[in-house]
Parts: C-alpha cells; structure tokens; sequence
C-alpha cells in the first residue's frame, strides 16, 4: 500500500511497473484504490511478512468505508498486546472517538494495561552502612520482611537528623519498597502493594497528618485514599514506614508533635514507632560498596585491562 497526502493524478502507466534485477523486463502491477485505508493495512499485517516504512495516514473513509462495528473495534484493542498497539487500533478505526474522548480512553487503558512497577535495584548494599545505630538495625531485622514473615501490625522508625549522612540511601537499600518524597502520590503507576515498607521523604509533619499519618506510621490495613482527579485507591497496607526528615523547624516530627495539641498524637506514634535521633556523622566510613552487577562489571574491565 502507498499512500500520497493528496489525491494522486496519474499519466504514466508504467509508474509502478517493477523491473527484475536479474533480467532486463518490467512486471506491471494491478493497482486500485482504497476505499478504506485501515482496511487495506490490516489485511497486509495479516500475512505476517511486511515492512513499514513512514508514518501511516488515517484518512476520513478509513472510518466511513469500514463495515467494523465500534464493538469489534473496542475487542480488538482490549485484545491488543499493550496500550500503544490499543491506542492505534482506535485511532485508525474509531478516529471521532480517538479525539473527542481521548481523555477518557487513554485512561482507561492505563488500567487495562498496567505495567508492573520495576523493583527499585540500590546501588548500595545494607552492609555497606557500617555506621548504622543497632537501634535501626534491630527495627530492621524485625520489621523490614515478606508479607508470610511479617508482624501482624510491624512497627514504623521516624529517623531524625541532618543531610548528607545517608539516611535516604540506607532507607532505600533494605528491600523492595515505595519511596514517597514531596507529597503523597499513591497512584497504581508508582506506589505498589507487594512492597516490604514505604519511605517517606521530606514530607512536612502536618502534610502527613491531615493525608495518612495513622495509616502509614501505624501500619494499618486495608485503607482508602482519595487520588486527584480519580476515584478513591485501595490500598493493603500491614506494611512499616520509614519516616525521613530533619532537625528543622518546618520539618522535625519531634518538634511538631511536642506542641501542645499534639500531645494525643505524639502518644499514639510512640506506641506504633521508634524514634531515631542522628548527629552529624555519616551512617557510613569509607566508599560505598557497589552492587554484585557492578563488581561483575568492574572485574571483567580489571581483567581486559591486565589481558
């Protein structure tokens, strides 16, 4: 299939005549016009053998010409192998609802094709901290698990201190997880139900406490949020968090829950948290040490160098 952006006036009829490579003759081709150029595409991917080559145009007859109903249309891309190859199928078929309701369709097929989360790989191992207080290596090996190994209601760690020392890095090296910094965004496409713990990452102390303070810091299960622009998340829960954040006036916990009205809250996070206070010296001595893949890497490079 050829496809011009204009209507094409032909004069010569021997403009697509195929010359062989072997023997000095010309083979003259049947050629016609496409009343449905969607169609004509789907019957050549059909074979098997073909080869794109530019952009494919869709044109107005694609839609008008086609006896496909907006049912076989909508099957056909629900049986698609992913949103891109679905998105394409609705746009050469259905190309009104592709414009008018792209909104609509882009997200739904977010949901129907979701893609898995990729774990998150730390550059670092946890041995590689070897400044760690035992205070957060005893909540670690108690809390930090699968979900068949875990405590009923595991307890959460706030840790207290100033930056660059590593808090974030070892939080992160500890296993799978979700890392929230900023806000709280826990939307399918970052925040995963199978992780082992949360991180949260400077995120002011009243921010969390009007969001989830009790759910996240106290491991609870089986709780709503409420997604913008979407409809309420279910989230699992049962897992312990790890709570990120400095010595600050703006970003201390202790400091936000030794107010006055914060008494019954502070008591409360006592109970379901341990509090870490950390001075200025790094959670680690000497260069972190890099990961099994990179130690494979860095050998076979020290050996080609040698060879």
């Amino acid at each position: 299939m050829v496809q011009y952006e204009g209507r094409f006036q032909l004069t010569n009829h021997r403009h697509f005549n195929l010359r062989s490579q072997y023997r000095s003759r010309e083979y003259q081709c049947h050629i016609e016009s496409a009343k449905s150029s969607s169609a004509v595409k789907s019957y050549i991917e059909k074979g098997g053998e073909y080869e794109d080559w530019g952009e494919f145009q869709i044109d107005g007859r694609s839609a008008r010409g086609s006896q496909t109903s907006a049912a076989e249309v909508y099957a056909e891309a629900l049986n698609a192998g992913n949103k891109h190859e679905a998105l394409q199928i609705i746009k050469e078929k259905d190309p009104k609802s592709y414009v008018l309701q792209f909104h609509n369709i882009n997200a739904n097929l977010d949901k129907i094709f979701q893609v898995p989360i990729p774990p998150y790989v730390s550059p670092y191992s946890p041995e590689s901290f070897n400044q760690v207080l035992e205070q957060m290596l005893d909540w670690a090996r108690n809390n930090i698990m699968n979900d068949a190994a875990r405590p009923d209601r595991p307890i959460s760690t706030i840790i207290e201190g100033p930056s660059r020392i590593g808090k974030t890095k070892w939080a992160k090296s500890l296993g799978p997880h979700n890392y929230l910094s900023g806000h709280l965004d826990l939307n399918s496409k970052v925040y995963s139900n199978d992780a082992y713990y949360n991180v949260i990452d400077d995120i002011a102390p009243h921010y969390l406490f009007l969001k989830h303070w009790k759910h996240f810091i106290g491991a609870q299960r089986d709780w709503q949020t409420n997604c913008k622009y979407g409809k309420p998340i279910q989230i699992k829960g049962g897992i312990p968090t790890i709570v990120l954040c400095n010595p600050d006036v703006q970003s201390s916990f202790k400091l936000y829950l030794d107010k006055e009205e914060n008494i019954g809250l502070k008591q409360w996070t006592l109970i379901n948290s341990i509090f870490v206070s950390l001075d200025e010296t790094p959670l680690y001595t000497q260069a972190q040490e890099p990961t099994n893949t990179e130690t494979a890497t860095q050998s076979v490079q020290n050996q080609e160098e040698t060879n």
